[in-house]
C-alpha cells in the first residue's frame, strides 16, 4: 500500500531537481550534494533516471536542508532564474528559447509544463505584444509550498533574457498562499533591441525627409544633392547594421532548434531501441516454458541490445540457500564451467557480495569499479570476480510478487565504458518480465506433474471425461470416451461438440443449440443434465452428465469439465415404459375400433359378401335392359363402400395392409389423379389449382397400391377442404437420401426414401391441433360431410405399415405440407396384368370350396358355377381333408379362419400330406396375416380378400389352375 501511495504522489520530474543540483555545483561548491539527496531520500541513480518523478515530501525535505545550508530564503527564486539557462532542462529549454519572440516562448512554456509537474494545471494567455498572463491552478489533493511559487517566479523572470537581455517584469498579486485557489502572474518585458533599432531607423527616415524639404528652400541644387545622398548612405548603413543583427539573432534561433532536434532524435532513438528490446524479450519468452531455453533466449537478446562485454543470470534453489549460474554470454567455456560449479550462499553472514545483497535486499547495484568493493567481498565472490575479469557491472534482482528468484547481471572489462544508470533502469524493467516467465515455466512443470497424476486417474476411469472450452470445442477426452464414441483422439480434439456428439435438435424437436449456448455461458446452472449423443457409427446413446465450471485466477470461465455415464439401457427401458403407457392411453381411445376391427371384421366381410356378390350374380342373369339392373348396381356399390370402411378399420388396427408388392409412387399419383374419385374431390372447390411435379426416375417401394392410393386421396381431400377460398394444391414425388437423423413430426432415420409430398395454401393447422391430427375421430371438420373421421389415422397406420415416416409442417393462415417417407427397394416392377374378358377366365375343372359359413360357401359356389366350374362344398377343415382323401379335385378354395375346428393353414398341411401337389388359393375377411403367409409358403397360389368380386376370384382361380407345379 505504501509503495502504491508513493507512486500516486509522484508529482515532479527529476529535471526540476537537477536544476537545483547544477546551480549548487556551479555557485555553491561548499555544499555536499550527496547530503542533500540523502536527506531528501533520493538516490544518485534516480537523479540520472530521465523517467523518475519525486514526491512533494521529497521536494520539501530537499528545500528544508537546502535553506539550512545556504541560509538564503530566496534560493528557490535564484534557482528559477538560473533554470532558464540550465543544461539540466535539456530539450525543453532549447525548445523554449528557439522561439522567435518572448510571447511564443511563454506560450510554449504553458504547453510543456505538464512535462515537468503533475501538481498544477498551467494556462498562458497573451495580453499584448509584450505581455502575457500565466495562471497556475493546483490539481486536486496537491499542497504546494511558498518556495515552489518563488521558483516559478524566478524562472518566468529569466525567460525573457535571451530575447531582451533583461529580466521580465512579473506582477504576482493573486497567490495560493494568500488564500486564492490559483497563482496569477502578469509578465511584461521591454521590446527587443532589434525592434528599437527599427523604430529609430523609421524615425530618422521621416526626420531626414522633413529636413530635406526645408533645405531645398535654402541650399543650392548641388549642395542639396550632396546632402540627400549623404543622408541615404547613413540610413543604408544603419539599416544594414539592424538587418545584420536580426540575421544573427535568427541564425542563433535556428541553431537552438537544430540542437533541440538532435537531442530529441537521440532520445527518440534510445527510447525506440529500449522499447524494441522489451518487445523482443517479451515475445521471445512469452511462449517458452522450458526454463533453461528461456534464460538462454534472454541472454542472447541482452547481448544484442546492450553494449556490455558479458552477462549472466543466476537463480536460487528451492530453499533459497544459494544462487547458481544458469545462462550467460561473452564467457569462455572454462569460465562457464567454473560459474556452474561455484554456488553463492545466501544464508551465510559472511556472504556480502553484490549478487547476494541484490537478492536478499531486493535492490539493484551499479559498481563503476570493482576495486572499490573488493575488500568487502567473500573469498568465493572474489574468485568469481577474478574469473569473470569484470571491472564494472550492474546487477538487478529478479523478483516475482515480493519473492526473489535470482539475479541478472551485465559487466564490462577495464577497457570498456562504465555502466550507465539508464541501463540499470532498463534492466529493472526487464527483470519482472523474466520473473513472470520463470514462474510460468515452473507452474507449467508443476502442472505437467499434476496432469500426469490426473491423467492416470482420468484414463483409468470407467466414465466419459471431457473438457470443453468456452466455445464448446473439445479440449480433452479420456480413453474411455474415445472408445465409447468410436473416435480417435485427433478426430475429437478441437471439434465443436454440438453437431458432432450432440445433435442440434433434441428428440422432441426442440432447438438444443439454444440450451447449449446458455450452458456454455452459465455452466454452473447446469450441474446435471441428460441428453442424446451420437456415436461415430451413427448410433444414438443417452448420457447423464455431471458438469463443473473451471475458472482462471481472474474469475473468468476458462473450461467446463464434463463427466458422463451411459444410461441408454435405463433410458430405453424408461422410454419403452413411457411408450407402453402412451400406447395404453391410445388403445383406450381406440378400444372400440380395435375390438370392432379384430372381433367382427371377418363377420362383416362375410355379411358384405352377400351385399356385394349376390348383386353381381343377379346382374349376370338379368338382361341389359332390365329395370332391376340400376337398383342392383346401387346395392353393389353400397356394399363396396361398406367394405372399404371395414378395410379402414382393419388398416387402423394394423391388420389390413400387405406391403409385399413392388410399387412406384408416380404410378399411384397418376392413376389417382385420373380417377373419378379425384375429379369429385376437386369439384368440391373449383378455385383450387393443382400443380404436379413427379421425379422422372423415382425409385420403387414395397407397398400396397390400394392403401397408398387411399392415403393420397385422404391427403388431397383434406387439402382441398382446407382451401375454402381457393388456392394451390401441390403434389410431388422425389428421391431423397437422409444422411443423419431428421427431427420433424416423426424422427426420420438415415436411409434412402421415395418421398410423396402434398401441400396446400389453406388455413393451416394450429400447433395444438397438429399434435393430435392422427388420433382416430379427432377432427375439426363438419360432422357428416367429411367421411368417417378416420382419414388421418388411416394415413398414419398405412405409412407405419410401409415402415415409413411422416413429416408435417404447417402455419396458420399460410398452409400445410405433408411429406411421407417410404423406404425404397431395388426390385423391379412386374408387368401389369392386363384385364381380360370374363369369358377367358371360365373353366370346367373341379373346385372344392371350404368355408365354415354356409352363406359364404353358397356365394363362392354360385360364382364358380357361373364361371363353368364343377363345385364341391365342405363346411370345415376336417371335412375337406376327408373329402380329399377319397376324391380328387383340381383346386381347393380355402377360407383361413374357421371356427370351430382347424383353420386354413392346418387344413392345407393335412391335404398336402395326402396329396403333395394339391393346388389351392386362400380367402379371408382379414388381411394377409402371418398364417396366410405360411400357407402361401407351403404352396398355395394366391390370396383373395372377402367380400368376393367375380372378376377378382375368376382371375385368381384361372391363374392358379393354369400354373405349372
Amino acid at each position: 500500500m505504501e509503495n502504491a501511495k508513493k507512486t500516486q504522489d509522484r508529482l515532479y520530474h527529476i529535471r526540476i531537481l537537477r536544476t537545483y543540483l547544477e546551480y549548487i555545483k556551479n555557485n555553491r561548491n561548499d555544499i555536499d550534494i550527496n547530503q542533500l539527496l540523502d536527506y531528501a531520500g533520493i538516490s544518485r541513480s534516480e537523479v540520472d533516471d530521465d523517467g523518475f518523478w519525486y514526491t512533494q515530501e521529497q521536494s520539501d525535505r530537499f528545500h528544508e536542508i537546502l535553506d539550512k545550508l545556504t541560509g538564503k530564503r530566496n534560493i528557490a527564486r535564484e534557482v528559477g532564474r538560473y533554470g532558464a539557462s540550465s543544461a539540466s532542462l535539456g530539450t525543453i529549454r532549447q525548445y523554449v528559447f528557439s522561439m522567435l519572440n518572448p510571447s511564443m516562448a511563454y506560450a510554449l512554456l504553458g504547453k510543456i509544463g505538464s512535462k515537468l509537474t503533475k501538481g498544477t494545471n498551467i494556462s498562458i494567455k497573451s495580453l499584448s505584444s509584450n505581455s502575457v498572463e500565466a495562471v497556475y491552478t493546483l490539481n486536486s489533493g496537491v499542497e504546494e509550498k511558498p518556495y515552489q511559487c518563488q521558483n516559478r517566479y524566478g524562472f518566468m523572470e529569466a525567460v525573457a533574457i535571451p530575447f531582451t537581455g533583461e529580466f521580465a517584469k512579473v506582477e504576482h498579486k493573486e497567490c495560493i498562499h494568500d488564500g486564492f485557489t490559483y497563482c496569477r502572474y502578469i509578465i511584461s518585458w521591454e521590446e527587443t533591441i532589434y525592434i528599437k533599432f527599427k523604430q529609430i531607423r523609421n524615425i530618422l527616415m521621416l526626420a531626414g525627409l522633413f529636413i530635406s524639404i526645408l533645405l531645398a528652400l535654402v541650399l543650392s541644387p548641388p549642395a542639396l544633392v550632396t546632402w540627400f545622398f549623404a543622408f541615404l548612405a547613413a540610413i543604408y548603413c544603419f539599416s544594414y547594421y539592424v538587418n545584420r543583427s536580426e540575421v544573427e539573432r535568427l541564425r542563433s534561433q535556428v541553431q537552438y532548434q537544430g540542437h533541440a532536434a538532435e537531442q530529441l532524435l537521440a532520445e527518440s532513438n534510445k527510447r525506440f531501441r529500449d522499447a524494441e528490446l522489451i518487445q523482443e524479450i517479451g515475445q521471445a519468452i512469452s511462449t517458452e516454458l522450458d526454463i533453461n531455453k528461456l534464460l538462454r533466449t534472454v541472454m542472447v537478446t541482452l547481448e544484442k541490445y546492450f553494449d556490455y562485454d558479458r552477462g549472466m543470470v543466476l537463480l536460487a534453489n528451492k530453499d533459497k540457500t544459494f544462487l547458481t549460474y544458469k545462462a550467460g554470454f561473452g564467457y569462455s567455456p572454462q569460465q562457464e564451467a567454473f560459474f556452474s560449479s561455484a554456488a553463492l550462499h545466501l544464508n551465510k553472514p559472511e556472504s556480502k557480495g553484490p549478487f547476494v545483497l541484490a537478492f536478499n535486499e531486493q535492490k539493484p547495484y551499479l559498481v563503476n569499479n570493482v576495486d572499490d568493493i573488493i575488500g568487502e567481498l567473500s573469498e568465493r565472490s572474489r574468485n568469481l570476480v577474478g574469473i569473470a575479469g569484470a571491472h564494472s557491472f550492474i546487477c538487478v534482482p529478479i523478483i516475482y510478487e515480493n519473492e526473489s528468484l535470482g539475479v541478472l547481471s551485465l559487466d564490462n572489462s577495464e577497457i570498456s565504458a562504465p555502466p550507465k544508470q539508464s541501463d540499470l533502469n532498463l534492466l529493472l524493467g526487464i527483470a519482472p518480465q523474466i520473473a513472470i516467465s520463470i514462474m510460468n515455466a515452473r507452474s507449467f512443470e508443476r502442472l505437467q506433474a499434476s496432469e500426469e497424476k490426473y491423467r492416470d486417474l482420468v484414463e483409468s476411469a470407467n466414465s466419459i471425461i471431457m473438457r470443453l472450452d468456452t466455445e464448446g470445442r473439445i479440449t480433452f477426452v479420456n480413453t474411455f470416451a474415445k472408445d465409447f464414441y468410436g473416435y480417435k483422439e485427433h478426430e475429437m480434439i478441437g471439434k465443436a461438440v454440438l453437431g458432432f456428439l450432440l445433435p442440434p435438435v433434441d428428440p422432441k424437436g426442440n432447438d438444443f443449440s439454444i440450451v447449449f449456448s446458455d450452458f456454455l455461458k452459465n455452466p454452473e446452472d447446469y450441474p446435471h443434465f441428460v441428453n442424446m449423443n451420437i456415436l461415430k457409427n451413427g448410433g444414438n446413446v443417452w448420457v447423464s452428465w455431471s458438469n463443473k465450471a473451471i475458472f482462471d485466477k481472474k474469475g473468468n470461465l476458462s473450461e467446463i469439465l464434463c463427466v458422463g455415464n451411459d444410461i441408454t439401457e435405463r433410458r430405453n427401458a424408461e422410454e419403452e415404459k413411457r411408450k407402453l403407457e402412451v400406447q395404453l392411453q391410445r388403445s383406450q381411445k381406440m378400444e372400440a375400433i380395435g375390438m370392432l376391427a379384430g372381433g367382427v371384421a371377418h363377420d362383416l366381410n362375410n355379411i358384405l359378401s352377400g351385399v356385394v356378390s349376390y348383386p353381381e350374380i343377379l346382374l349376370m342373369e338379368l338382361p341389359e335392359r332390365s329395370s332391376m339392373r340400376k337398383s342392383l348396381e346401387v346395392i353393389k356399390r353400397s356394399g363396396e363402400k361398406a367394405a372399404a370402411i371395414v378395410q379402414d378399420l382393419l388398416t387402423l388396427a394394423r391388420r389390413g395392409v400387405s406391403v409385399s408388392n413392388v410399387v412406384n409412387l408416380n404410378t399411384v399419383v397418376r392413376e389417382f389423379l385420373k380417377s373419378p374419385e379425384c375429379g369429385r374431390i376437386l369439384q368440391y372447390n373449383a378455385d383450387v389449382h393443382c400443380e404436379v411435379k413427379l421425379e422422372p426416375d423415382l425409385m420403387n417401394i414395397l407397398g400396397s397400391e390400394v392403401h397408398l392410393s387411399k392415403t393420397l386421396m385422404n391427403l388431397i381431400s383434406n387439402a382441398v377442404e382446407a382451401m375454402g377460398n381457393g388456392g394451390t394444391l401441390r403434389v410431388s414425388t422425389e428421391n431423397r437420401y437422409v444422411d443423419s437423423l431428421i427431427q420433424g413430426y416423426d424422427l426420420i432415420e438415415e436411409g434412402e426414401y421415395a418421398v410423396l409430398s402434398v401441400s396446400d395454401t389453406g388455413i393451416g393447422i394450429s400447433p395444438e391441433d397438429l399434435r393430435r391430427i392422427f388420433e382416430p375421430f379427432y377432427s375439426k371438420k363438419v360432422m357428416g360431410r367429411s367421411g368417417t373421421g378416420l382419414g388421418m389415422a388411416v394415413i398414419w397406420s398405412t405409412v407405419k405399415d410401409h415402415q415409413g415416416y411422416i413429416d408435417v409442417r404447417s402455419k396458420v393462415g399460410k398452409g400445410t405440407c405433408f411429406e411421407l417417407y417410404f423406404p425404397i427397394t431395388r426390385r423391379e416392377l412386374k408387368d401389369p396384368v392386363a384385364d381380360c374378358p370374363i369369358e377367358a377366365l371360365k373353366g370346367t375343372e373341379t373346385i372344392l370350396v371350404v368355408d365354415d359359413v354356409e352363406d359364404q360357401r353358397e356365394i363362392a359356389g354360385k360364382l364358380l358355377e357361373r364361371l363353368g366350374y364343377e363345385v364341391k362344398l365342405a363346411a370345415g377343415g376336417e371335412e375337406a381333408v376327408a373329402y380329399i382323401r377319397d376324391n380328387g379335385v383340381d383346386l381347393v378354395l380355402l377360407d383361413m379362419i374357421m371356427d370351430p375346428g382347424i383353420d386354413g393353414l392346418e387344413t392345407y398341411r393335412r391335404i398336402l400330406n395326402i396329396k403333395p401337389d394339391q393346388k389351392a388359393i386362400i380367402v379371408s375377411g382379414f388381411s394377409e396375416s402371418d398364417r396366410v403367409k405360411d400357407t402361401l409358403d407351403l404352396g398355395a397360389g394366391a390370396y383373395v380378400k372377402k367380400p368376393y368380386l367375380l372378376h377378382e376370384i375368376a382371375r385368381a382361380v384361372r391363374t392358379e389352375l393354369d400354373r405349372k407345379k
